[in-house]
């Protein structure tokens, strides 16, 4: 027992022990207002809770990861952009062919300006920042101080669907399972987190303003799936992580190959 708590006491001396203690005591007063605020949220609101939640955890996690960590450790530095840019640019066309796919009979989407235009600001300055900042930066790279690359990976990943299991219910939860693991591989691969920040907020905002014209149900007609277009996107979502996975694990210890060992 005096071990146990021995152990213990050593890893919240150190940065990342603190970091992840921090994390953790940054969402307990989130899940009695999430049980409090989310069944008296209205359509009428729009966006508005969610920001706040957002903002909040922005936040929180600029303020726990400046603690001890440069902005550069936390991955906000100008490494890897352009790989980043190209493995994400393979799960976003992917996901967009996966969409198309399965109602290619949709008609185009209609378009409110002003509301694409904060719809932007949204996905990109709320959601993709800030879940960046957290999954891939803070966790990212506290995992990858205390346990490696493997740690840092996974955990991240399992951190990100409970993220989503929590704000959106078990099945996009499991969905963020396989996106989770494909950001982290690309922070890995890449050394910093503003080339996900893109691609993040692309893929979020790009389904947005695709996913209402599936709305079958509501047209009254069926949906007409174009079996090789789900097909290819699928592959292409398949593909990303496995080819990161397969660089990753032909990388030598040392951490060659990615760049997540750099620290900024």
């Amino acid at each position: 027992m005096n071990r146990l708590v021995e152990g213990v006491r050593s890893w919240l001396e150190r940065r990342e022990g603190q970091a992840l203690l921090w994390v953790g005591l940054m969402f307990l007063p989130a899940i009695p207002a999430y049980l409090w605020l989310w069944p008296r949220v209205t359509p009428e609101m729009g966006d508005l809770p969610q920001a706040l939640v957002y903002l909040y955890v922005l936040a929180g996690t600029l303020w726990i990861g400046r603690r001890d960590y440069s902005l550069a450790e936390l991955g906000l530095n100008g490494r890897g952009i352009a790989v980043a840019l190209g493995w994400g640019g393979l799960v976003l066309l992917g996901r967009t062919l996966v969409i198309l796919g399965v109602d290619w009979g949709a008609p185009p989407p209609r378009w409110a300006w002003g509301q694409v235009l904060w719809e932007l600001v949204f996905y990109f300055a709320f959601v993709a920042l800030t879940e960046e900042l957290l999954f891939r930066g803070l966790i990212y790279r506290a995992l990858l101080e205390w346990k490696g690359t493997r740690w840092a990976i996974y955990g991240s990943s399992v951190g990100f669907v409970l993220w989503h299991v929590f704000g959106q219910g078990p099945l996009v939860g499991a969905a963020m399972l396989l996106y989770g693991w494909i950001f982290a591989l690309i922070r890995w691969r890449a050394g910093g987190i503003w080339g996900l920040v893109i691609v993040h907020g692309l893929i979020d905002f790009t389904a947005v303003q695709l996913m209402p014209a599936l709305d079958v149900a509501g047209m009254g007609r069926p949906a007409v799936p174009h079996p090789w277009m789900l097909a290819l996107g699928l592959a292409l979502i398949v593909a990303a992580p496995l080819g990161l996975e397969w660089l990753r694990r032909g990388a030598p210890r040392s951490g060659g190959g990615g760049r997540d060992d750099a620290g900024g």
